[in-house]
């Protein structure tokens, strides 16, 4: 539809009446002047608002935005669980699947304890009681996982297990992740991104340094991240990691770059704003990469799909409960469900209990 966003008009030629939701995702100031005219159109219609600034939220939801979202939080908070967090989803708490069952990500840290074993070998199901059923790798989603991959820092895998396996797994893996006297965090870049990961190092007391090209509040070391000279007044060669948190992803790739080259064991993690740019980041050298814009397609989808729970920031991952009466009498092991449609059976929920 051409015409202006912002125009009542507009939106009711694009059957905002029958919509089921609306995204504004123009500008902060642009995005409320959509809130409004949508409003004005239809008060039936779900409207989410995407903010740059979440200063500025408080002026969306007074415009009469349903959801405001604030993707760069979110984004900083997914950084900061890489280095904080042995097993987590991507927004905070694991999907529960009955009392007793949860399905979670695990990401593999580069002093952890299954670094360089495959799925195979890693003993996951027999010490913990857990089954693999995905994993993403360098930005890449695949179930089944190949069972005979090494696993290193760029992997996450995706488990289905008990509550209890899980927690004994989520203790083992934190006691790995983050070692005494292993050496800072620098966080480079402090704007929004950055602040958040620094607060939730912060929150987690993970030792850092900010670096930001600008002089003000809560930055350690003022200077450009390319510059090894800045690199080196931050602590680098004896930093154990190093967040990425810039806007701009040719500088994040340049970045990634100098950092390998004078310190070749650290651990980057990088934020990227363009999906496109997450492959060249990882072949740049990081660790592993979050883009900008996968989180805000994983937020905006939560919200819109009621019916299903989307548990990536990275793809999007279905958890549906459904009925199976074309499998009446037939033994899992031999439905051939994932052969043919895809999909992974995580649960049986038979007479309230999940097994």
């Amino acid at each position: 539809i051409h015409g202006d966003p912002e125009s009542t008009d507009a939106l009711e030629r694009a059957h905002i009446v029958d919509a089921r939701a609306l995204v504004a995702d123009v500008s902060d100031r642009v995005d409320a002047s959509i809130v409004l005219a949508a409003k004005e159109a239809t008060e039936d219609s779900t409207v989410i608002s995407v903010v740059e600034d979440a200063d500025t939220a408080t002026y969306h939801r007074l415009a009469g935005a349903d959801h405001v979202l604030t993707p760069r939080r979110v984004l900083g908070d997914g950084l900061a669980g890489k280095l904080t967090t042995g097993v987590r989803t991507d927004l905070g708490e694991a999907v529960r699947v009955g009392d007793d069952f949860e399905i979670v990500e695990l990401p593999i840290h580069r002093n952890g304890s299954l670094v360089g074993r495959t799925i195979a070998d890693s003993s996951l199901r027999e010490t913990y009681g857990v089954n693999v059923i995905g994993a993403w790798s360098y930005g890449e989603f695949e179930t089944p996982p190949p069972l005979d991959q090494p696993l290193d820092s760029s992997t996450v895998l995706l488990l289905a297990g008990g509550s209890e396996g899980i927690e004994r797994l989520r203790t083992a893996e934190r006691s790995t992740v983050r070692q005494p006297n292993r050496g800072e965090t620098i966080v480079a870049g402090y704007g929004e991104v950055g602040q958040t990961v620094a607060a939730a190092l912060s929150r987690a007391g993970v030792p850092h340094t900010t670096v930001d090209i600008r002089d003000f509040d809560g930055v350690d070391v003022v200077g450009d991240v390319t510059d090894p000279d800045v690199l080196e007044s931050a602590g680098i060669e004896r930093a154990a990691s190093i967040v990425l948190a810039l806007s701009d992803d040719t500088l994040t790739g340049f970045a990634t770059l100098v950092v390998r080259d004078r310190a070749p064991d650290v651990e980057v993690i990088a934020r990227a704003d363009r999906t496109d740019a997450v492959r060249k980041t990882y072949r740049a050298g990081a660790d592993y990469v979050l883009s900008l814009a996968t989180v805000s397609g994983r937020s905006i989808a939560s919200r819109i799909i009621d019916d299903e729970e989307i548990m990536s920031m990275d793809t999007n991952v279905q958890l549906v409960r459904t009925t199976a009466p074309a499998l009446d009498g037939e033994i899992i092991e031999n439905a051939g469900i994932r052969e043919r449609t895809g999909c992974t059976v995580v649960a049986i929920e038979r007479n309230g209990t999940v097994h």
